[in-house]
């Protein structure tokens, strides 16, 4: 039998109103599922810059463990002073001179990695700088050893430069114990700075 007139108008109203409220579902799921995957990512970034804060930590100890045990400045310890060497004089002694029993008294590894490449971060080294990291060092100047990342995240730099070293900072970027200069491909150079440096000089008298 044909449809009436009245009985095809509530069908095509129902169909519309069903219609619409598939659209205003899709809408709330759509709003739902943004917010939930900005709160992933905030809660990675959240977890990465704990472990990281905590890698550095660790990191600055491991240094003055190394200067501790040596009795001098590590790059000063170095066959041939690097900036890269530096980092590895921490994990590997065959950097290290033998000359004044320097090699004999080393007592590492002092850090878990036996690489300068971090599995995340980039590239490891130890760097002389001033306070502020740059700055170069000198003698009329403190000094200090600056444990350096060089492809950190934005988002991660700023999550633990708040742990670190808190909200108040006006000009974060060049004070505080954790420091940071861009990068060409939008990542940051991260500078920690360690521990103060035994002497300015970067190499070996």
């Amino acid at each position: 039998m044909p449809m009436r007139p009245a009985a095809m108008a509530r069908h095509s109203q129902r169909g519309a109103l069903f219609g619409l409220d598939a659209r205003i579902a899709l809408m709330v799921f759509s709003v739902l599922a943004i917010v939930a995957g900005a709160a992933m990512v905030l809660n990675l970034n959240e977890s990465r810059a704990k472990g990281l804060a905590a890698e550095l930590v660790d990191t600055a100890r491991a240094v003055e463990n190394f200067h501790h045990d040596l009795q001098t400045d590590i790059f000063m310890a170095l066959n041939e002073p690097t900036e890269a060497r530096a980092f590895q004089a921490l994990y590997d002694n065959s950097v290290v001179q033998e000359a004044g029993n320097l090699r004999g008294r080393w007592n590492g590894p002092y850090v878990r990695t036996a690489s300068n490449r971090h599995p995340t971060y980039g590239t490891q080294s130890l760097q002389k700088r001033g306070p502020d990291h740059t700055k170069p060092c000198d003698a009329e100047t403190l000094c200090f050893l600056w444990l350096v990342y060089d492809e950190v995240p934005t988002a991660v730099v700023r999550e633990v430069n708040e742990l670190l070293d808190g909200k108040a900072e006006a000009t974060a970027e060049v004070a505080g114990r954790l420091q940071w200069s861009q990068t060409e491909d939008a990542h940051q150079l991260l500078y920690f700075r360690a521990t103060k440096a035994l002497t300015w000089t970067q190499g070996v008298n």
